[in-house]
């Protein structure tokens, strides 16, 4: 099995934390492609970390009548990477966070919770540069990423489990809770920088968006259903689709058809069991043994 096979069966898996990692990674591939391409084509004489992510109409805006135009991209600037330190780090916390989160809620409404997350940290991100005027431009502001989705698991995982203890780089001890306090406080103290402020605002709509959903869950309210059931109608379809195409090509074969065939099968085993009786199954041809096999596991 070569490697992109085995990409395939992981995607096609149940495993949905991989899955996610494995979109991330194909669309940073892609990106990362699609950059090289205009870096040596010189179309642009702009950093392509700003170019990039508005050409491909990936990343989201915080500017409303942009927004009308590419709707897809409240989801699509999830998984958009730029930077391969930005790519990595997400990931790796997807991964080590995604872990805790599945283990107390389930690989399904993990994906719910990475897709509100973003969700929420986009809505964290356009109401600040809307309202706040020292974020406004006139041309709006650019956001991607999933730092805001890990958070959002990150401090869900921590109020489901806030006394677990990891450790960070393999020598760090730390309860969770202690960790996403941590971090939701550096992005808190970040935003006054002007260094990625949007993106530090995103983190903290996703990390509070985590802590409701978390603490709502330990209420009993499941605010995943009405996400889960839109991803369970888009695989049906799908499903029902893909069905469709296979049964299209196939053919129903007649009564006839099928015990003419039933019945050159059996004829041919007989021959192959007359040869062993003669010769000893060693005298079987690859293809006698094969044939042979497969109809003895009918």
């Amino acid at each position: 099995m070569n490697v992109i096979d085995k990409l395939k069966q992981k995607f096609l898996s149940n495993d949905t934390l991989v899955r996610l990692i494995l979109i991330n990674l194909l669309v940073f591939a892609f990106i990362s492609i699609f950059s090289l391409i205009r870096f040596l084509s010189n179309s642009t004489g702009h950093s392509w970390i700003d170019v990039v992510p508005k050409d491909l109409a990936l990343s989201a805006s915080s500017d409303i009548w942009v927004m009308l135009g590419r709707p897809w991209s409240l989801i699509t600037h999830m998984f958009t990477h730029i930077q391969f330190g930005h790519f990595l780090f997400n990931m790796v916390a997807l991964y080590t966070m995604g872990q805790v989160f599945v283990s107390v809620q389930g690989f399904k409404k993990l994906t719910a919770v990475y897709i509100m997350g973003g969700l929420a940290g986009y809505l964290f991100f356009a109401i600040s540069f809307n309202v706040f005027s020292v974020f406004q431009t006139k041309y709006g502001s650019y956001v991607i990423g999933a730092s805001a989705a890990v958070m959002a698991i990150t401090v869900a995982a921590a109020t489901f489990r806030p006394k677990q203890v990891i450790y960070l780089f393999g020598a760090v001890k730390l309860e969770l809770m202690w960790l996403a306090a941590i971090l939701v406080l550096l992005d808190l103290a970040s935003v006054p920088n002007g260094n990625n402020s949007g993106g530090h605002i995103g983190h903290i709509g996703g990390a509070a968006f985590g802590y409701f959903y978390a603490t709502q869950m330990q209420k009993g309210k499941d605010m995943s259903s009405w996400i889960n059931s839109i991803l369970d109608k888009l695989k049906s379809i799908f499903e029902r689709k893909k069905l469709k195409v296979v049964s299209s090509n196939t053919r129903v074969k007649t009564d006839e058809e099928f015990n003419l065939e039933k019945k050159a099968r059996q004829k041919k085993i007989d021959n192959i069991l007359d040869k062993i009786a003669k010769s000893g199954y060693d005298s079987l041809s690859k293809a006698d043994k094969d044939f042979l096999f497969q109809n003895a596991q009918k």
